[in-house]
């Protein structure tokens, strides 16, 4: 196929967008807790939580060493990560047959805006993403030409995402078994006899080695292993929130739907990826469908045999790749209608619609109540506001990152309302949406508003007693 200057063009405004993020959105509970470790250097603290995305913490250190501890400069890893998956799907979207396919991959691959959220934030999900799309692209040369060194830095991206981020683990072993079943396990006993097989053995086994001690190190001193669910309904409802960019309330039958709706279309997808591969002829779709199965396979053994959580909303970002990619080659395989080019700009236009409706250079789906923080600690410590009781996820932005830069620290003291009894001691607080104080007593205090800030329905309240 030529250049479609299309795709460079929305992918040179797309790097723009996440680059400009970088820069306007505020520090988020999350970033700050990684900050703070990285910031002292706290060796237990690391270990001891999920929060610790490694990659992301090393490029949070490289950024410290240089004395730079603004937003943007945590967070360039990140956006270093979100380019170069941008690139390797111009290369894929490039090999699709018309241009309707490449629209429609481009907009399902490029302007998912839960995702655009998380390239622009200093966590591990960014490298997680772009490390899975590079191991699949070297993987399929790797299969297409015989090399056996993009072999190599296929299965080390793939342990490289596992260590960037814990949830991207499952994608790794799948990875692993398909990687040794072509390249060695074909070949019989010969494969002893191949120096190339201890080498990729060692690197998988210390890759493995490293996150199962991580994990005995996490379920041994906090039991701190991430977000999980054990309710298949939440997992398949978070993949519809996450594409529409909205948390939505379902019904139990609702949810049931979607739930049963999702299941079918994956059988359905990698089935045919699988199953009918001389005729589709597309090692990416058959292997992605082969990785996505055998994923999707080692989460229920998990979750039925030994009750292991299931990840769901931004921790179930590690399938985003391999469900796209399965996605565009069977609709590219699959669809043979009249009216399909119609179908898929219909197709199109649906999935850039939550990209379009809202584009934002502020707000994250899933930091909502931490938009725009620094204006209200500004708007607080103006007012000479002091003993300030706190929202935990305003709280922890304030503790783990502004009092621990020097160029931004406030002279307000404040303490967390998550672990306080009384609000007796506190002249002011700072509440993130819900507001809920249903937990303490509030009968002989009286608590009077001075500010309900517009951007993130953050309140301010003064502390009387009557």
């Amino acid at each position: 196929m030529k250049k479609n200057y299309g795709i460079v063009i929305a992918i040179c405004l797309l790097s723009l967008y996440v680059i400009i993020r970088s820069y306007t959105v505020d520090i988020t509970n999350d970033e700050a807790y990684s900050f703070h470790n990285v910031k002292y250097f706290w060796y237990a603290e690391s270990f001891c939580t999920a929060n610790t995305h490694w990659l992301n913490s090393a490029a949070i250190k490289a950024a410290l060493l240089l004395g730079l501890e603004n937003n943007w400069a945590i967070r360039w890893f990140s956006a270093l990560s979100a380019i170069i998956f941008f690139i390797i799907c111009y290369f894929f979207i490039r090999s699709l047959t018309t241009t309707y396919h490449q629209l429609f991959a481009c907009t399902l691959l490029l302007f998912n805006p839960f995702v655009l959220d998380y390239f622009g934030l200093a966590r591990g999900y960014a490298s997680g993403i772009m490390l899975e799309s590079t191991a699949l692209f070297l993987f399929i040369i790797a299969v297409k030409k015989q090399k056996r060194f993009f072999a190599f830095l296929a299965v080390l991206c793939a342990g490289l995402s596992a260590i960037g981020n814990y949830s991207f683990v499952y994608f790794f072993a799948a990875f692993s078994i398909v990687y040794f079943s072509v390249f060695y396990f074909k070949k019989g006993f010969s494969l002893f006899k191949n120096i190339g097989f201890y080498i990729d053995l060692l690197v998988c086994f210390a890759i493995s080695a490293f996150v199962i001690r991580a994990w005995m190190f996490l379920l041994k001193c906090s039991q701190d292993l991430g977000a999980g669910t054990d309710s298949i309904d939440e997992v398949c409802t978070s993949f519809i929130d996450g594409l529409v960019y909205f948390r939505f309330h379902y019904t139990e039958t609702a949810a049931t739907i979607i739930t049963c709706i999702l299941i079918g279309l994956v059988v359905i997808i990698c089935g045919y990826g699988i199953f009918k591969f001389k005729k589709h002829k597309q090692e990416i779709y058959f292997y992605s469908s082969l990785i996505l199965s055998i994923t999707l396979l080692i989460l229920a053994v998990n979750f039925l045999c030994f009750k292991i959580v299931l990840p769901y909303a931004r921790t179930i970002l590690f399938l985003f790749p391999l469900v796209c990619i399965c996605v565009i080659y069977f609709v590219q395989e699959a669809f043979h209608f009249q009216g399909k080019n119609v179908a898929l700009i219909a197709l199109s236009i649906l999935f850039l619609l939550p990209f379009l409706r809202k584009p934002t250079f502020s707000y994250t789906l899933d930091f909502a109540p931490q938009e725009d923080t620094r204006n209200v600690f500004n708007y607080c410590d103006s007012i000479g506001a002091t003993n300030i009781g706190m929202s935990m996820e305003l709280y922890g932005v304030y503790i783990n990152y502004y009092q621990i830069t020097e160029k931004l620290k406030y002279h307000f003291k404040a303490e967390s309302l998550q672990y306080s009894t009384t609000l007796e001691n506190f002249k002011y607080l700072l509440l993130a949406p819900p507001w809920d104080l249903t937990k303490f007593n509030t009968q002989e205090l009286q608590l009077s508003p001075i500010k309900k800030f517009s951007k993130n329905h953050i309140l301010l309240l003064e502390v009387y007693k009557k």
